[in-house]
């Protein structure tokens, strides 16, 4: 495995930054971009571990990476340092590093930035690694940009796999019924989720942010709450709930899309679900883990629920013809439902917890540095999109 750390200091302001990379060399990497206050190389090299391993897990020939300046989001000299902290990457960005989104960031202010360093895209590295000319890499990467529903599929593809995470983790826990939901968060990542399980016909019963909770065992008005910005409080949006405690909400699934360390062991102790599907990075911690499936708690790790953007770059770039909007995001349900039943399978049969079975999943493979990233998920090894 290799282990490189790459550091900047902005000449500017002395705000440092780093590219982590990790896992065995290839032809690409792949990760997101955070600004928060206290990043750190340690911090963002271990989560481009967690990175590596959700490639691993999806059979892909992509190492993990993982970007971040130790800044304040909201502070007024971002938008200079990231332009200086994008052009300090150039070259990564233009051969080898497909950036996205993460905490502290947005994928139309990053695409902003590279496209002043003349990159069309913070995911050009997939046009070199992928051997696509500038007219297929720009087909596809316009279908990102595409709404399906009213959101495009670069804001649903992350929360769309950690729905039919939840999903498959429900049905792991034997939840039989209409499924109900309760859902941690009300970001990018939420709003996906939460548009998914509505298109499901699950019934979502509370969703709660760092505002307040709101709930009602009928059902949340998913649509209203997704018309309103992105950004608005969870209690100031039209749900047609009532405040509540969102841990102790009766539900057969609990989706945690929010911050990191978002449970306690004493709220582990009275959650009132059967099912935890953890989108966020380091959502859960192992304890809290551990306490969860003690009492019995199906529960899918941040690697699994969190592997939505992975895998989409699988779906869009994987086969040989381009496929359409709403075909990714059909694609990713598939790649979910097999992989949860995979991974539930694997846990079941070797009588261990899915951590420890999603790791057993997540093959090293053979890293061949002249090899495609992409089109060898055994997920996804059958799909061929339709004509448009």
């Amino acid at each position: 495995m290799t282990k490189n750390v790459i550091e900047f200091v902005d000449p500017v302001h002395g705000t440092k930054g780093y590219l982590a990379y990790r896992g065995a060399v290839r032809r690409l990497a792949a990760g997101g971009c955070r600004v928060r206050s206290g990043i750190d190389a340690r911090t963002l090299s271990t989560l481009a571990d967690r990175m590596a391993v959700k490639q691993r897990v999806l059979g892909l020939n992509v190492a993990g990476a993982k970007s971040g300046l130790d800044l304040d989001p909201s502070s007024p000299d971002k938008d200079a340092i990231l332009r200086r902290f994008f052009a300090f990457l150039r070259d990564e960005l233009a051969t080898r590093y497909s950036m996205g989104p993460d905490m502290g960031t947005a994928w139309a202010e990053l695409n902003r930035h590279a496209a002043a360093v003349g990159l069309s895209s913070i995911k050009y590295a997939i046009k070199t690694a992928q051997r696509l000319d500038a007219d297929q890499f720009a087909h596809r990467m316009a279908v990102l940009e595409a709404p399906v529903d009213g959101l495009p599929v670069s804001a649903r593809r992350a929360g769309h796999a950690l729905a039919y995470a939840g999903i498959g983790a429900a049905k792991a826990a034997r939840c039989t019924g209409p499924l109900t939901v309760a859902l941690q968060g009300f970001g990018n990542l939420a709003r996906g989720a939460a548009c998914a399980l509505y298109e499901y016909g699950a019934r979502v019963v509370a969703i709660g942010d760092e505002h307040g909770t709101v709930a009602t065992p009928a059902g949340l008005d998913v649509p209203a709450m997704l018309g309103r910005p992105a950004g608005t409080p969870v209690p100031a949006l039209p749900s047609g709930g009532r405040p509540a405690e969102l841990f102790t909400v009766p539900a057969d699934l609990l989706i945690l899309a929010g911050p990191a360390n978002a449970m306690s062991p004493a709220q582990a102790a009275r959650v009132a679900v059967p099912a935890v599907a953890v989108g966020a990075n380091c959502g859960l911690t192992e304890r809290v883990e551990r306490n969860l499936e003690r009492r019995g708690v199906v529960v899918i790790p941040d690697f699994i629920g969190g592997i939505g953007g992975s895998a989409s770059m699988e779906a869009l770039f994987g086969p040989r013809e381009c496929p359409a909007p709403r075909q990714v995001l059909d694609a990713l349900a598939r790649l979910m439902r097999d992989l949860l039943a995979d991974l539930t399978e694997e846990s079941r049969r070797e009588k261990v917890g899915t951590r420890e079975a999603a790791l057993r999943l997540a093959s090293p493979g053979t890293a061949d540095p002249d090899a495609l990233p992409y089109g060898g998920c055994p997920y996804l090894r059958d799909f061929v999109p339709t004509a448009r």
